[in-house]
């Protein structure tokens, strides 16, 4: 009896794992087990099938192609069925060198074929990718098996040449692959992945944007690491608006991740949205995603620039109560800054006196002396204004002021003698000097009353 053989598919890249070197992992090694066994299955002889061929073998676009069905020796067929049954039992290399064995009878050309194409498909498995695509090449240069197998290898090839980063071989078999296959053919989602990958590894970013595209399309629910490569080219290309629109829709599949956000934020940025760009890190700050303390800073000074101080000071200090970021005087200053435009003193004053901690210089002393001075909380206002003269690093104007501050807590707090000796010491800054005098009046004139009473 003669049968007729249809050859096992090798590996094609895991739709779900994005595009990588990589990306010609093998199938499930049961469903394969299972193909194989009923790929041998009797035929008979089929009608001529076209497409295009050189005398080698080798397909060529515009050449038209014909060849006949081949068929198995009764022999060959039982022989082929065995050695099948191992791939399912996962012993690729027992099977291998039970096919090379065979290579050595005498066979005719659709069955010498058939063993170099599973001897392709038993390397692979082993991640032997060049040793598979020297025999897929050996069965198409043998040009005996039907299109759809012979077309098949070439993908095959392709797919292998990718794995082992020999991008523009496999671009040019993937090419000469889409010359020849039927239109139902292209209707894979996972060949145009291929092909997006291999024209990004030649920064073909452009063509592999359409290839992408068309990955998408003809996939009825293409997962997240596909628009992950979509975003990339459009931000290859600059292109900031259709970057924004993805990144969008990656959003949407995964919130929580950290990136998505920043990027969109920054993609805003490019744009001069600013108030998008800030909308965006707000939200990523709300769910909690943000980890990075320049993630913090950044997003505060958007605020800022929007004019929204009070969610900046939130932001920042979040950041700092978490460690997130840096606990310096700087960024408390900041904070307290924020505070303070927003109208939210008490915060203000909370945050100036961590930064005034942290300071060795006197400034942010002296800076929240005059807020507490302006509540007339006057002991804490003494507090700060004699933490500022003992830090120093005042200007002159501010030595003169601090004493000032100095002289008003003490008078309000009923302390005559040290009030006028801080007045006395602010009189020495001569812009200062008739604010200064008008206060010791002043003291004398409260003495006088004193006694008179």
């Amino acid at each position: 009896m003669n049968r007729s053989h249809t050859s096992p598919t090798t590996v094609a890249p895991d739709p779900e794992a994005g595009i990588s070197a990589s990306a010609a992992s093998t199938a499930s090694i049961s469903s394969i087990a299972t193909a194989l066994i009923a790929a041998v299955t009797v035929m008979g002889l089929s009608a001529p099938m076209t497409a295009s061929a050189q005398a080698e073998g080798t397909v060529t676009c515009g050449v038209e192609r014909e060849v006949d069905a081949g068929m198995l020796s009764e022999p060959i067929y039982r022989r082929l069925n065995d050695i099948f049954e191992k791939f399912g039992e996962e012993l690729f290399t027992e099977a291998y060198n039970d096919l090379n064995d065979m290579r050595d009878r005498r066979l005719a050309d659709y069955e010498r074929a058939s063993v170099e194409q599973a001897m392709g498909f038993a390397a692979a498995q082993q991640e032997d990718f060049r040793r598979a695509i020297g025999h897929f090449e050996e069965a198409i240069r043998i040009n005996a098996m039907p299109n759809d197998q012979h077309f098949e290898m070439i993908l095959q090839i392709a797919q292998l040449y990718n794995a082992i980063e020999q991008y523009d071989r496999a671009l040019e078999q993937l090419d000469l692959w889409f010359c020849v296959s039927t239109e139902d053919a292209k209707k894979q989602a996972s060949v145009w992945l291929l092909k997006a990958n291999l024209h990004m590894q030649r920064d073909e970013f452009r063509m592999a944007l359409e290839s992408i595209d068309t990955a998408i399309e003809l996939r009825e629910d293409p997962p997240e690491s596909w628009y992950r490569v979509k975003l990339g080219m459009h931000m290859e290309l600059e292109e900031w608006r259709p970057a924004t629109d993805v990144l969008k829709i990656l959003i949407q599949m995964n919130p929580d991740r950290k990136a998505y956000w920043i990027q969109l934020s920054g993609s805003y940025i490019e744009l001069g949205d600013d108030a998008e760009a800030m909308a965006a890190l707000r939200l990523a700050w709300r769910r909690g995603v943000l980890d990075r303390g320049s993630e913090y800073v950044q997003l505060a000074g958007l605020l800022q620039q929007m004019d929204s101080p009070r969610q900046a000071a939130e932001g920042l200090e979040d950041g700092l109560n978490k460690g997130l970021v840096e606990a310096t005087s700087q960024n408390w200053e900041m904070t307290a800054g924020a505070w303070y435009e927003a109208r939210e003193m008490e915060n203000a004053l909370a945050a100036y006196d961590r930064a005034g901690e942290l300071s060795d210089s006197g400034k942010i002393d002296f800076q929240r002396a005059s807020i507490l001075t302006n509540r007339e909380e006057w002991p804490e206002a003494l507090a700060a204004a004699t933490r500022a003269l003992e830090k120093g690093d005042l200007t002159e104007s501010q030595r003169g002021n601090a004493n000032i501050l100095a002289g008003m807590a003490h008078f309000n707090m009923g302390n005559y003698d040290a009030a006028e000796q801080a007045f006395n010491r602010a009189a020495d800054y001569g812009r200062l000097r008739q604010a200064a005098q008008e206060w010791i009046n002043h003291i004398n004139q409260t003495r006088q009353n004193s006694v008179g009473q």
